[in-house]
């Protein structure tokens, strides 16, 4: 029952039970255990975590501990098979008292290494660690191979999921090599030769001869739902390394459909409709890769079934979205639209919960639900270009619209981990038209093109530009590395480029109806550049308007506030704490804004402590809130943050803060967070500052996508608040006009001292 490779993200440890220790805990008892192994060999995880539930119930786990731990691995197993993760965390917790007691190496390893797994399962990587440690030291004690072998399987699991490739590596060879001497490990063994081949997939050293190695061993297995288990997963990793191209041997794409075909068979001989629907649909996969999309359609069409007669969501959801492909490229939108409308309806209830267990580098969301949004944005985007009337065309470029809004929204949540991170009272449910001189420039990159929306005062409108996905990113990506070389400007090339794209085709709707500001809702790679920096040629953009961006135009206040005579509060930090740098600008910076601002408190250094941020928001009301502080956006929340001097001050923390100001008349109109900075090139980073108004529950924000040169950032920051004093004038304008100062200067011309200045959120 070591079923425990990562492509399926089914892991456990069991150990054999005696005939003694059945006998000693009785014929019931001895009969549940059975009933259980019986349940699980066909794959039915309901009834076979039932039957060990009866099992640790008649159980006095003082008396019979051994018996007690060997059960809960069953049932871990039953549970993680099921999704029950936080379950099966709760029966491990219990049992902990269990495994103090215990005097069996063997046993205490096996339950520490599903422990381990459990906290990765749940995203838990600290605790995992502190765990799998343990459990290499109490099964290198225990001398047995086969139980090292086991806890060695799943450190190389959780080091790849970190993504320490070579470590995972070493992990799975030593693995490999204790099984060399273990009996009856065929089913371990399997699960570690394909983790071998993902590790190396995912690493981009993939070769043909690691999935035939897995492949000769599971075809000696003997037929039952374990090698259907590990036929699918070993399909699965070798469809993704044939569409990677990595895979174009005829007579291996050959092994891909016998597996499945295999695996469909057991499936159907065990009565299993979650087999047999992965089956069919991974069959689809690879017809779909074919063109061949009417054999497809027709196993796709039976993956659902099974997938409804076994109610499992997970697998539904991902063959209607693939139905929806499918209809697509056979031109047939009106369907293909009501598939992928049936997808993201399976997906919604169960999305929070859908991704625990995936023990994975990568970003889980942008692989399974990102890509379903995007598709039907692009449904109804082929919709638009065909559609007879003006009228027809809006409507469908509206729902490709509000279907871009859900997935930012649900990006948010999912960066954050917050599912209330979505529309408050006082954000407009939309902006179908824009106010005077205003326009919101909407680019969605799809595989084969880029399409920019573009909403006015009086219409909405769009261009489609071949730039494909990958040309656009790696455009993106490499403008971004190349505005932060002060020495050089071979930026202009790729800023002329991204301007040609996004920009030029509506030059001349912007000027005819006398645009002069700029809202960007950038997706993807373009959240990594600020678009203030893309060039025509001869201007910057932003010296021809002024630029804001929002995470989704729902998620932001739109109208006017005035905000002249709100109080600030100062805060920043200037010494080096906490392994980071000295800002030495930071003290001129704060004692010129409390000048143009006239502003009161300020709290600065040893003063700047979490402590006094809220002893501040309780006893006093502010408008404005500003932070000179190393801030710090990573791949997720937990790694995003800002430095105080005696501790770090993360979103959910800043958001409380600002809460404590929402409970009185004076509400924060604006955050400044002048010292950020992204991780080049990490696209989630990006997406955590985009989103930080939002998160921190304010209406505007001014945030640096990189560090900037201190004495630049004084200049614009001071600039940026003496524009705001001026009466009617938007926080847009003031951003502009404050980075075109610096660019009329000659050592500040270049984008690197200015255009990281972004305004974010509400630009009135």
């Amino acid at each position: 029952m070591n079923t425990k490779n990562i492509l399926t993200f089914i892991f456990i440890a069991c150990l054999g039970m005696t005939d003694a220790s059945h006998a000693a805990s009785g014929k019931e008892i001895s009969d549940q255990i059975a009933a259980g192994e019986a349940f699980c060999q066909k794959g039915d995880f309901e009834h076979a975590a039932q039957s060990w539930e009866n099992v640790l119930r008649n159980l006095d786990r003082e008396q019979n501990a051994g018996l007690y731990m060997d059960t809960l691995a069953h049932i871990a197993y039953a549970y993680k098979a099921l999704g029950f993760h936080e379950k099966a965390l709760s029966a491990f917790i219990e049992a902990m008292p269990v495994l103090k007691k215990s005097n069996s190496r063997e046993r205490n390893a096996l339950f520490l290494n599903n422990l381990a797994d459990i906290h990765l399962s749940l995203g838990d990587m600290k605790n995992s660690v502190e765990a799998m440690e343990k459990a290499i030291a109490e099964a290198r004690s225990s001398e047995n191979p086969k139980i090292l072998a086991d806890v060695l399987n799943n450190a190389g699991n959780m080091l790849l999921a970190d993504g320490n490739y070579e470590e995972a590596a070493e992990a799975y060879k030593e693995c490999l090599e204790l099984l060399a001497k273990a009996d009856s490990a065929a089913e371990l063994k399997a699960a570690v030769l394909i983790n071998i081949a993902y590790s190396n997939f995912i690493a981009g050293s993939f070769q043909p001869r690691m999935s035939e190695d897995a492949l000769k061993h599971i075809r000696t297995m003997p037929e039952g739902y374990a090698k259907a288990e590990n036929e699918i997963a070993l399909g699965i990793l070798m469809t993704e390394a044939l569409k990677d191209g990595s895979i174009d041997d005829p007579a291996l794409i050959r092994n891909i459909w016998e597996m499945l075909t295999e695996a469909k068979q057991i499936g159907e001989k065990l009565s299993n409709p979650k087999i047999i629907s992965q089956a069919c649909g991974y069959m689809g996969q690879l017809y779909e890769h074919e063109e061949r999309y009417e054999e497809s359609l027709g196993l796709t069409r039976q993956a659902v079934f099974f997938a409804q007669q076994g109610r499992y969501p997970e697998l539904l959801y991902l063959w209607q979205w693939q139905i929806g492909r499918l209809l697509a490229s056979g031109g047939n939108t009106e369907q293909s639209a009501q598939s992928y409308k049936n997808a993201i309806e399976t997906l919604n209830p169960i999305r929070p919960e859908l991704f625990r267990g995936y023990r994975s580098h990568k970003e889980i969301f942008d692989e399974r639900v990102r890509p379903v949004y995007i598709g039907l944005a692009d449904v109804y985007l082929k919709q638009a270009d065909a559609a007879q009337t003006p009228a027809a065309r809006e409507e469908k470029l509206r729902e490709a619209r509000d279907t871009m809004e859900t997935l930012k929204t649900l990006e948010l949540q999912n960066f954050f981990k917050d599912e209330c991170v979505t529309f408050t009272e006082e954000k407009q449910t939309s902006l179908d038209r824009t106010p005077p001189h205003t326009a919101v420039l909407y680019p969605i990159s799809l595989e084969d093109r880029l399409v920019v929306l573009l909403s006015l005062p009086d219409a909405m409108i769009h261009f489609n530009t071949p730039a494909d996905f990958r040309k656009l990113k790696n455009t993106a990506k490499l403008f971004r590395k190349e505005l932060q070389t002060r020495s050089s400007n071979r930026f202009l090339k790729e800023a002329r480029n991204l301007y040609d794209w996004i920009i030029r085709p509506a030059e001349a709707e912007l000027a005819v109806r006398g645009i002069d500001t700029l809202i960007v809702v950038p997706d993807g790679a373009l959240r990594l550049i600020p678009f203030s920096s893309l060039y025509d040629g001869e201007h910057f953009l932003i010296e021809k308007y002024a630029v804001g961006t929002v995470p989704a135009v729902r998620l932001t206040a739109t109208g006017g506030y005035q905000s002249q005579h709100a109080d600030i509060l100062l805060s920043g930090l200037s010494d080096a704490v906490q392994d980071f740098s000295p800002l030495p600008g930071v003290k001129d910076e704060l004692a010129d804004v409390k000048q143009i601002m006239n502003a009161g408190n300020m709290l600065f250094n040893k003063d700047f402590t979490l402590n006094n941020l809220t002893g501040e928001f309780k006893t006093n009301s502010y408008g404005m809130l500003h932070i000179a502080t190393h801030g710090v956006f990573g791949g997720s929340a937990k790694d995003s943050f800002l430095v105080t001097y005696d501790d770090r001050l993360d979103m959910d923390r800043l958001a409380s803060l600002v809460e404590i100001s929402q409970f009185r008349d004076q509400k924060i109109e604006l955050l400044t967070l002048s010292a950020c900075q992204t991780a080049m090139g990490n696209e989630r980073a990006a997406l955590g500052l985009a989103g930080v108004a939002v998160k921190a529950g304010v209406r505007s924000a001014v945030a640096t996508l990189w560090f900037v040169d201190d004495e630049s950032t004084s200049l614009a920051i001071r600039e940026f608040y003496n524009q705001m004093k001026t009466p009617g004038l938007s926080k847009a304008k003031a951003l502009q006009n404050a980075q075109k100062q610096l660019i009329a200067k000659r050592r500040f011309w270049h984008p690197i001292y200015w255009a990281p200045f972004l305004l974010i959120g509400n630009w009135n």
